[in-house]
């Protein structure tokens, strides 16, 4: 195996209607036209091994699925993989992790300043899929450099420095 093996792994708590939705997303994302390659704990590995987990996340994927509901902190393998993957690259962390919320529910501190997309929002769904597969082809460090090979040159730009006096003239009447 090389790195990123894998589009992303995927942080939730296997309970309920998390576990579902993560079936769901996993038909709809592996599937064409996406062709994403998910990990998935305890589909693709079945042992809760917090060392495995962070080896997947920092060197065989290319980013984080955390699917938060009132169910992810019930989790502490999810806890452990959401927190780990912030660390990594705090400055860099949206581009990274793509939180997905389930329901109106409190969003982990780490992720606070972090778009999420709202599984919950009913009118948003037909594009939802996109959004999410959007999330990945977008901000990735090539599409970066690639903006600033073709934007501004900085011998194009001119400053005008010399210096202006302007005289005030003041009347007293």
């Amino acid at each position: 195996m090389t790195v990123n093996d894998f589009d992303a792994f995927v942080v939730y708590n296997p309970v309920g209607t998390d576990l579902e939705f993560v079936k769901l997303m996993a038909s709809v994302m592996e599937a064409p036209p996406y062709n994403l390659k998910l990990f998935i704990p305890w589909r693709d590995y079945a042992h809760e091994d917090h060392y495995v987990s962070a080896d997947l996340i920092e060197n065989k994927c290319q980013k984080c699925i955390v699917v938060l509901s009132d169910n992810f902190a019930g989790s502490q393998s999810a806890e452990f993989q959401l927190k780990y993957a912030t660390s990594l690259s705090p400055a860099n962390l949206h581009n990274r992790v793509i939180p997905i919320c389930l329901d109106r529910c409190k969003i982990p501190e780490v992720l606070r300043y972090v778009c999420t997309l709202q599984y919950y929002k009913e009118d948003t769904r037909p594009w939802f899929w996109k959004r999410l597969y959007k999330a990945f082809t977008i901000n990735t460090g090539a599409d970066l450099t690639q903006n600033l090979k073709e934007g501004v040159n900085l011998p194009d730009i001119v400053l005008d420095t010399s210096a202006r006096i302007f005289k005030l003239q003041w009347t007293l009447t």
